[in-house]
């Protein structure tokens, strides 16, 4: 992933993408599933990992912000 890291919004799109690959022809969820994962979503995956392991000691401040107290 290289260029601008994806923004919150982007990011919410992209999981919800991978958890619709995971849906049953009827469209509920399955119980278990096997998924392919090309190598951009392993290396978008991972950036988002880092971003939020970078985030995570300033959970706290963030929660704050986002509830309003």
């Amino acid at each position: 992933m290289s260029g601008a890291p994806m923004s919150f919004y982007e990011q919410a799109d992209f999981i919800d993408h991978l958890a619709d690959r995971t849906m049953s022809r009827t469209g509920a969820t399955a119980a278990e599933t096997m998924m392919l994962v090309s190598a951009a979503d392993v290396e978008t995956l991972r950036a988002m990992a880092t971003r939020l392991r970078r985030m995570a000691p300033h959970e706290n401040s963030i929660r704050k912000v986002v509830v309003g107290r």
